[in-house]
């Protein structure tokens, strides 16, 4: 069952990104955009809550506060990435997440995949690298030498390395409470700190709320997907095999950007998908 949750995350997120992509080219601040994520996770669970017996201890208070605090973090240093560097230079340096979750799994909540789920996470962290544009463009290694040459890039990474300690945690709070329970507290938690964020920047403008209400909304509609899809997976299986196929949303978001936003390349990135969709095989069957 794990296998549907884990798959439709992917499904969702790509189109979470999709209608993120059309609402920072219709205008919408990407920070604001970043902002509005968790509003409807907190007004669709928060009827649940009423519904479900609420179980609160020291455990779930110290996982919720360390994934909630990770995640304020890795908003800003998100967007401050995104400020330095171009999207295509960046955004391919999450895909690294899955090979840190081999090292802080074991770790945090003692986990490690089998050998050919081992050999799946590399596939498909592979051919999320080999998505990028940057690859046909430049070269293989053009990516990595962004590293040394580009802060946006390097931001990026650290933040790859703080979601595969937040993405445990997150494991561990659910394990300690329910999925709506942990959906309801996590975004609200995050919600007031980017508030503040978004508040001190001076981009929390009524005006433009407003205005772009809509498309704010939508991105948050497929992010209330996500949130549910990725923690109803995370009580079934691996984190890693979690995270790792939530990577392949790079996949689908090629066709999507190509059909729906004409972007180029579509031929030189087929590799990778073809190397990704290996992975998610070798995954799915151990």
């Amino acid at each position: 069952m794990w296998i549907l949750f884990a798959v439709l995350n992917p499904v969702s997120e790509s189109f979470k990104n999709l209608f993120s992509k059309k609402a920072i080219g219709a205008g919408v601040d990407p920070l604001l955009v970043s902002w509005g994520n968790n509003i409807l996770p907190i007004v669709f669970s928060f009827p649940v809550l009423f519904f479900i017996d609420l179980k609160f201890s020291w455990e779930y208070f110290f996982a919720l506060s360390v994934t909630g605090f990770i995640n304020i973090f890795a908003v800003v240093l998100y967007m401050q990435a995104l400020s330095e560097g171009d999207v295509s230079e960046v955004i391919p340096m999450l895909s690294f997440t899955p090979l840190f979750l081999l090292i802080t799994s074991p770790i945090l909540v003692g986990e490690f995949p089998h050998f050919w789920g081992v050999v799946g996470i590399i596939l498909i962290v592979t051919g999320s690298y080999l998505l990028n544009p940057r690859v046909a463009e430049g070269g293989y290694l053009d990516p990595l030498k962004a590293l040394f040459k580009r802060k946006g890039t390097r931001y990026m990474l650290i933040v790859a390395v703080i979601w595969s300690v937040s993405s445990n945690y997150d494991k561990i709070a659910v394990m300690h409470s329910s999925v709506w329970q942990h959906i309801f507290f996590v975004n609200v938690f995050v919600f007031t700190g980017t508030t503040v964020i978004v508040s001190l920047k001076g981009r929390l403008k009524k005006e433009a709320i407003m205005c772009h209400r809509k498309k704010i909304l939508l991105v948050s509609l497929f992010t209330v997907g996500t949130f549910v899809f990725h923690m109803t997976a995370l009580i079934m299986t691996l984190v890693a095999y979690v995270v790792t196929l939530k990577r392949a949303s790079g996949m689908i978001s090629v066709f999507l950007g190509h059909y729906f936003l004409n972007e180029p390349n579509i031929r030189e990135r087929l590799l990778g998908t073809v190397i990704m969709f290996a992975g998610i095989a070798l995954i799915l069957l151990t």
